[in-house]
């Protein structure tokens, strides 16, 4: 699966069997989605959607402002949000995708700036053996 488009025409592919899904944007401190309808939901819904022995994971993250257990719960609720809006929204089998979050252990930028702080709040999506 390394690779692996995510759908024919989105440009977002898997690589090495994980995607950010850059879209998503959270404010620090927050697990909401807005109301917005996001390229990267619609292309992994489709994507999955195309084959329904596909499993994914989707994996939250933080900046390091707070501690790492607020941050853990955070990072859960976030991957957890983008779950429910590809089932519910987009018609996903909840059996295909699920929730995880590792807080702040792994960023993407320095979290001494804030544009590299929202860098690190995100959810990447983890591809699943079938």
């Amino acid at each position: 699966a390394r690779g692996a488009v995510l759908h024919r025409n989105c440009r977002t592919v898997f690589k090495n069997a994980r995607a950010v899904m850059d879209d998503l944007t959270f404010g620090s401190g927050a697990s909401a989605l807005s109301g917005n309808r996001y390229q990267s939901l619609v292309a992994l819904a489709a994507w999955l959607a195309e084959d329904q022995g596909r499993r994914v994971a989707l994996v939250g993250h933080t900046d390091a402002s707070g501690s790492q257990t607020a941050n853990a719960a955070l990072s859960q609720a976030r991957a957890e949000a983008v779950r429910r809006a590809l089932v519910t929204d987009h018609g996903t089998v909840a059996e295909q995708v699920t929730a995880a979050g590792v807080g702040y252990l792994v960023p993407r930028a320095t979290n001494s700036t804030p544009d590299g702080r929202e860098v690190n709040r995100r959810v990447e999506v983890v591809l699943l053996p079938n």
